[in-house]
């Protein structure tokens, strides 16, 4: 007995063959657009913690020169709900082994994305990056690398145009 295949047999099997590469394609296309979203994530993690490195040697270079107390005051004024410059520094003065810049660039992620400090704080002594904790709270890591580099210059300014007054003077300390 001859066996042949009908049309209509040969038409499913002609769908299904094609239902199969195109899912193929479609899966590999969503993997590699996946792996392409990673990877510009990542980039944007980077150039976030290049920048907060930035910030963070400015905000010492600035210390150095003007004192810590200086930089408590000029952080305290451009940020809102993390503190006063008393509270900052009591704060601050409570971490064991933290650097200085670090702590900064935390004070003013904490600002730009209204989270608590001391959250972000405990993020970053688990060994996390302050790229990894934006990230981790899905904000717009280009709009905290523009607060970076906002404040950054602000520092920068006050090298060279130091505060007239202390704020600790006037809160009686």
């Amino acid at each position: 007995m001859h066996k042949f295949i009908s049309k209509t047999s040969l038409f499913a099997l002609f769908v299904a063959a094609l239902l199969a590469v195109n899912t193929a394609t479609l899966m590999a296309q969503g993997q590699s657009g996946q792996h392409g979203k990673s990877q510009k994530q990542e980039k944007q993690k980077n150039k976030l913690n290049k920048d907060a490195n930035k910030l963070a040697k400015t905000a010492e270079q600035t210390e150095k020169m003007l004192g810590r107390n200086a930089v408590f005051c000029i952080l305290a004024a451009h940020t809102t709900d993390v503190g006063t410059a008393q509270e900052l520094k009591t704060k601050y003065d409570s971490l064991d082994n933290f650097p200085f810049g670090q702590f900064v660039a935390a004070v003013l992620l904490a600002d730009r994305i209204d989270k608590p400090l001391d959250e972000i704080l405990l993020k970053l002594q688990a060994g996390k990056s302050l790229g990894e904790i934006t990230q981790e709270y899905g904000v717009d890591i280009s709009e905290v690398r523009q607060h970076f580099g906002e404040f950054r210059s602000e520092l920068a300014h006050s090298q060279t145009n130091p505060p007239t007054r202390d704020c600790f003077a006037t809160s009686g300390s």
